[in-house]
């Protein structure tokens, strides 16, 4: 989490307003703006549209990010807002795209499904929130066309596959460890064989992680004082043209200053279930495409703050997923970098990996 301008006590006693048109329930209104927050007026304005319907709610543009009032998720996507006092969260949606929003005493955490999404920062405006158009477009399923003569956004329900995801999660604690792994459950596929095999390759992900969690926690040294801790959560980033990719942390502390994390990209074909390599994705259309790929790491690397100046080439196993705008390619905690860095990823664009005129799916 990054360190910013501590917030006023007053605002974290009272929580942030959401909307000024009288929202009642469990989130709490704050009349007065907060000293930190930004003037609305140095924004500026955006005409917003849902399914062609002209809202009266307007979206802001700030450093080139298009910004979208929480409310509008609320009232047009129809995603539920509640707002938990204790830990200063405000939720929107459920299942395997929630949104969290948990206002800090160090700035704005925000997370899909207990996913850290540290790309895209929800903003408090005025004293109130906006959420990044971007991260609807990528993570919530919404797609959006700009004009950019009217500064109009006009949104809609992004196309995906005919696919049924359910959120299920594991929630137990013993004398040593406690576990929150969260997991997809697929269905819904006309393939009934294709359901089992992903639903098989994430399950076993799952329980090799208790397993190995399970054999580190009963070797536990006798002066740790804590229990140690282990958690699984993911992320879909993908859901179009026939597949579907998710990125997935499994996140273990067993003492010492920090835990470490685990990150497994993962790409099914929703025809047979089958899990893709990147050879597998990528050959057959561009033969070349590691030589392309390799020199976009090499680059991207080398512009990394704390690179240690070690990469060759992406292996056979070379770890990825899908975006909607790209191939996001990344790295281990230590494998590239310190452990300050986390995962380095870069996201090439897919016109530059795929010759012109195909698709990652056909």
């Amino acid at each position: 989490m990054n360190k910013v301008m501590k917030y006023s006590a007053t605002v974290l006693a009272a929580g942030l307003i959401v909307t000024s048109i009288g929202f009642t329930g469990q989130t709490p209104a704050f009349a007065a703006e907060s000293p930190t927050t930004k003037n609305t007026a140095q924004q500026a304005s955006v005409l917003l549209k849902w399914k062609d319907k002209t809202l009266s709610q307007k979206g802001l543009i700030s450093q080139g990010n298009t910004l979208i009032p929480v409310t509008v998720l609320r009232d047009q996507l129809g995603l539920t807002l509640s707002y938990n006092s204790a830990t200063r969260t405000y939720s929107l949606g459920t299942g395997y795209r929630q949104l969290n929003i948990a206002v800090t005493e160090y700035g704005i955490d925000t997370r899909i499904n207990g996913y850290y999404v540290n790309e895209y920062e929800v903003k408090n405006i005025g004293g109130r929130l906006y959420v990044p158009f971007k991260l609807m477009s990528e993570y919530l399923g919404v797609q959006g066309v700009w004009n950019p003569s009217l500064k109009s956004l006009s949104m809609t329900p992004r196309v995906e596959n005919d696919v049924v995801i359910t959120a299920e999660s594991v929630n137990t604690k013993t004398k040593d460890a406690s576990f929150l792994l969260e997991y997809p459950v697929i269905s819904g596929l006309v393939s009934t064989d294709a359901e089992k095999e992903i639903n098989s390759v994430l399950e076993k992900l799952k329980n090799q992680f208790v397993e190995a969690s399970n054999e580190q926690a009963g070797n536990r040294d006798g002066a740790v004082e804590h229990p140690y801790e282990f958690l699984q959560n993911y992320l879909l980033t993908y859901n179009q043209n026939g597949l579907l990719s998710l990125v997935m942390n499994q996140y273990s502390y067993t003492g010492g200053a920090h835990g470490m994390n685990n990150r497994i990209g993962l790409t099914f074909s929703l025809k047979d279930g089958k899990l893709l390599s990147l050879e597998e994705l990528l050959k057959e259309k561009n033969p070349t495409y590691k030589v392309t790929l390799d020199k976009f790491v090499l680059k991207s690397l080398q512009g990394f703050e704390g690179y240690y100046g070690e990469f060759k080439e992406l292996n056979a196993n070379a770890d990825y997923y899908l975006k909607t705008d790209g191939l996001a390619l990344f790295f281990q905690q230590y494998e590239y970098a310190p452990y300050s860095s986390g995962n380095p990823t870069f996201v090439i664009p897919y016109d530059q990996v795929l010759p012109k005129g195909t698709h990652l799916f056909e």
